[in-house]
């Protein structure tokens, strides 16, 4: 394999009962990239799954969540939504997870990398299929390549279907969920702010999240910012702004969730601590650290609700890691 194309995960510094197997060292493996031009394409959505014009599935860019390609769900259904035809030259960025912060900034935006490497201008293609543009995050970050409403179309909530009459449809840019560095270079060098000291010390907390509380979230705050840590609420945030936030920290602390994508603009070096549910412990971020050369630790949990799962079916399980064990970990490898 081309050593460009791996890298090692150095071990985390987890304050656990026991070691994690999802946060130990580890070696990350990129796979290649290409592009691809298609007739007849047809892209099913909400769910992205994509056929070409024989009906054959894409399984390289067709991804449901906990399933192998063969099991997809379009081989689940008695009839797909019949597709609507699209004339023009369509560029296929939607991904599956693409309406929310991590998957759009790391699967669907890079796919514009990928069609700039191959000599392909995004801004000649019309239509461009994305996922939404409900999200303020999706219309701001496409503007930034000057991609603009009136020239997308969307899937809605309900599922349907595109068929495109000459589309390109790049790669996805790496294994969904594990960020390669080509992505976080391309994520840097366009949002990034350059000249901006870092040496803030930046708390991201879940600012009342429905779900995947942060239990001790009021405790852990107040501590640190004794220890001059900001709290940053990313939501009240464009992507410019925090890409500046995140640039400017020496180090972050922040509670398993999508705003923590943004330690992508992090310089490397940059401290890291993660603060997880020993219920759903996704490596997500952890790997996105490999690939931007941060420094990456972790808190599981308060150790009396301590259960080794490696499975990802509670992602809305409450975050227990307490103020003590992230103070022990603080003192121990961070301060």
């Amino acid at each position: 394999m081309d050593p460009a194309r791996t890298r090692e995960a150095p071990p985390s510094h987890p304050v656990l009962p026991q070691a994690h197997p999802l946060l130990g060292a580890t070696l990350n493996r990129y796979p290649e990239t290409w592009v691809q031009g298609q007739e007849g394409l047809q892209v099913y959505g909400p769910t992205i799954s994509v056929t070409d014009v024989d009906c054959r599935l894409l399984g390289d860019v067709s991804v449901e969540w906990g399933r192998k390609a063969e099991a997809n769900w379009a081989f689940r259904r008695w009839r797909l939504p019949r597709p609507r035809h699209v004339p023009g030259k369509a560029l296929v960025l939607a991904s599956t997870g693409g309406n929310t912060y991590f998957h759009w900034m790391t699967d669907v935006l890079p796919r514009i990398r990928l069609a700039r490497q191959a000599g392909l201008d995004p801004l000649v293609f019309d239509p461009i299929l994305v996922n939404g543009l409900d999200q303020p995050f999706q219309k701001e970050t496409l503007a930034r390549f000057g991609i603009f409403p009136d020239r997308c179309l969307v899937f809605s909530v309900r599922e349907s279907a595109y068929e495109l009459r000459e589309a390109t449809l790049p790669s996805l840019p790496g294994i969904p969920g594990v960020v390669p560095p080509e992505t976080a270079e391309f994520l840097k060098r366009e949002f990034a702010v350059s000249g901006v000291p870092a040496s803030r010390r930046i708390f991201i907390g879940r600012g009342g999240a429905g779900h995947r509380a942060l239990v001790q979230e009021r405790e852990i705050s107040r501590e640190l910012a004794k220890r001059g840590f900001e709290n940053v609420e990313c939501g009240n945030l464009s992507v410019r702004e925090q890409a500046e936030v995140f640039a400017s920290a020496e180090m972050v602390v922040g509670a398993h969730g999508a705003a923590l994508t943004n330690l992508v603009f992090c310089r490397p070096g940059t401290r890291v601590i993660e603060l997880f549910s020993p219920r759903y412990v996704n490596p997500c971020y952890r790997d996105l650290c490999v690939a931007a050369g941060l420094r990456h630790g972790a808190v599981i949990g308060n150790g009396r609700d301590w259960v080794l799962s490696t499975r990802h079916d509670e992602p809305s399980a409450p975050i227990t890691a307490s103020w003590p064990l992230l103070c022990d970990l603080l003192a121990a490898d961070f301060a």
